[in-house]
């Protein structure tokens, strides 16, 4: 019998401790030391694996109209407790000041993204999702080749809602082939994590995730706990109220009236997925280049990458330092100072940065300097350098202390579970790459990223066992040297660290069957380092990892058993048309990327 929820519709809690502790077996297996790369001083990522530079051809890509850069105020989503009803509508938005009001999607009656919901750590919020999406404002990027792809989505919006970092049972989770349409409703039984953690909520339809995200159907959900309670007056001292602000950020690409557009060159048919698109227009929180008025003290930014491709390496234009504080699935054991972070689509990071020290009158942009994909260099695309802009106010704020622990002392949640030696039950291997596939015209005629060689519809897909420790070993092999972003549904998981490895030889050695056949070779005779270890702000709990070109990315999963979920996530379940459906999904988050052909399926079986 699962777990019983109290009379607030919450569980027992199940430490993520425990999840690790549970396999009855140490910690993670490689006979290969770790290198940490390790410097005195805030932390810099580091900058090798990065895309290459190379000539581009202006009039291969379109771009926006000029538009004046930090005119408009930073929107403050509103923050509402998680409601009986969501409503996802079509609306009319305006992004930038000297744009007209253009065509949009968004939850909660926003006119783009959704409100904030605050819920608290196991809780089962129960919501109702009301689809009155109607004609789609990126109907003309429908990509009929795809999978789940269809005219009827230009008119009539297929929505299904994922709640990204969630344990949810599997009717719950927003299976991608279940979608619902104009006038229906469906009510979600979510199912909050035991501790406090940044997710979010977005549409995850078959084939046109891509376009409702980059339309608007996205937005933050915070879960709170005892330490970490959103109030001024919480255990850890964070900032609050006024003085936490989450961000969602994406890169965009305007019409010269202001409307979104998706097709980013004329070198590929309209209508049909590029592969990815790069916008060289940031916008936050749905307003382009926006500016915030800042007091002199600490701020909280619960950052959110909603982009369909495009990594981010954020810093301060002044080269100050800040603060990374949590990952996807809650707080690290101690702030980490940098002087950047890298940020994958669907990854969320939590800071702090501290203006106390400015002076009244001071100005200071949040700025990305991450390399674009060499692909987008070739047609003319260029790294968009402004996030926003910071202007710093005379009044001091109320919070002037950055913590020194967020976990392990007094009044504070357990450390995180120190991993490394253990004995696993299983090590897979997993490959990203781009193959041809002429059977599905998608990605310029016949290409289509995939994991393990495999399309969506296959029946060659994972089965890990309830209650076993797993390494995943993600082998980044992609010819085209793109990173990728890998969401793993049901759980959260830590990051062990990298390998460089020979990927021509690996490669040249192994060429991959015809589209269809699983292809997993192993890395193990062609790493070419030792491990690296993760960055310091990856060392948390993690739902969605960034995948370097031409390197081997390990992860380390607990799958949790029905007895602790109190569910058993292997149940077959009926979607919403009616269809026999079992298990979750795995996937690339790069939009474009999970539209053609980069996810698959798994199912979490009984022992």
């Amino acid at each position: 019998m699962g777990a019983r929820a109290d009379s607030a519709g919450r569980r027992p809690r199940i430490g993520r401790r425990t999840f690790l502790r549970a396999a009855g077996i140490a910690a993670v297996g490689t006979a290969l030391p770790i290198r940490a790369d390790a410097a005195p001083g805030p932390y810099t990522p580091p900058m090798n694996h990065e895309q290459p530079t190379v000539p581009g051809i202006p009039f291969l890509t379109y771009r926006s109209p000029p538009l004046v850069p930090f005119v408009d105020d930073l929107p403050r989503l509103p923050v509402i407790s998680a409601p009986e009803r969501l409503v996802a509508a079509d609306a009319m938005h305006r992004f930038h000041r000297d744009l007209d009001p253009a065509p949009s999607f968004g939850f909660g009656g926003l006119t783009h993204h959704g409100p904030t919901i605050e819920t608290q750590a196991g809780a089962e919020p129960v919501i109702t999702v009301v689809n009155r999406l109607q004609r789609h404002p990126m109907g003309t990027d429908v990509d009929t080749t795809l999978h789940g792809a269809s005219d009827l989505d230009r008119t009539h919006p297929p929505l299904v809602v994922h709640l990204h970092g969630a344990p949810n049972r599997p009717a719950d989770d927003g299976f991608p082939t279940s979608p619902f349409r104009l006038g229906r409703a469906v009510t979600y039984r979510f199912r909050n994590p035991g501790e406090a953690a940044q997710l979010w909520y977005h549409d995850h339809s078959m084939g046109t995730t891509r376009l409702s995200i980059y339309a608007g159907l996205s937005g933050h959900y915070l879960v709170r706990d005892e330490w970490d309670t959103g109030r001024h007056d919480n255990p850890l001292g964070l900032p609050a109220g006024e003085y936490e602000t989450p961000l969602v950020m994406c890169d965009k690409l305007f019409y010269p009236d202001g409307r979104l557009r998706y097709d980013n060159t004329p070198a590929v048919a309209a209508g049909h997925v590029t592969g990815g698109m790069a916008g060289d227009t940031m916008v936050v929180n749905g307003v382009v280049w926006p500016r915030m008025s800042v007091d002199r003290g600490a701020y909280r930014f619960r950052v959110l990458s909603a982009s369909q491709l495009n990594d981010y390496r954020l810093s301060l234009s002044d080269g100050s330092p800040f603060w990374v504080i949590g990952s996807d699935g809650g707080l690290l054991d101690a702030p980490v100072q940098v002087r950047a972070l890298t940020i994958s689509p669907a990854e969320r990071y939590d800071i702090l940065i501290d203006f106390g020290d400015r002076r009244p009158g001071d100005r200071i942009q949040l700025i990305n300097t991450m390399q674009i994909s060499w692909v987008g260099q070739a047609i003319g695309a260029t790294t968009v350098r402004w996030v926003m802009r910071f202007d710093v106010g005379s009044r001091r704020g109320r919070h002037r202390r950055i913590p020194d622990r967020l976990r392990g002392s007094a009044h504070q949640p357990q450390v995180l579970a120190r991993i490394g030696g253990e004995r696993v039950d299983r090590v897979r291997t997993a490959t990203l790459n781009l193959t041809a596939n002429p059977g599905n015209p998608s990605w310029l005629g016949v290409l289509a990223m995939n994991l393990n060689n495999l399309p969506f519809h296959t029946d060659d897909f994972e089965h890990p066992v309830q209650g076993s420790l797993e390494c995943w070993d993600l082998v980044n092999a992609d010819v085209t040297m793109q990173p990728h972003a890998i969401h793993l549904h049901l759980v959260q998981f830590r990051v062990v660290g990298r390998w460089d490895f020979d990927k021509v030889r690996y490669l040249a050695d192994n060429p991959p069957p015809p589209f269809g056949t699983r292809w997993t070779p192993s890395p193990r005779d062609y790493l070419t380092s030792a491990l690296f270890a993760p960055s310091p702000y990856e060392t948390g709990w993690k739902d969605t990892v960034r995948c370097p070109p031409d390197q081997v990315t390990r992860i380390l999963v607990r799958w949790p058993t029905a007895r602790e979920l109190g569910f058993d996530p292997d149940a077959v379940f009926a979607g919403h048309n009616g269809e026999r459906l079992q298990g979750y999904v795995w996937h690339c988050h790069l939009t474009d990327h999970e539209d053609n052909e980069m996810m698959q399926r798994l199912r979490v079986v009984a022992r």
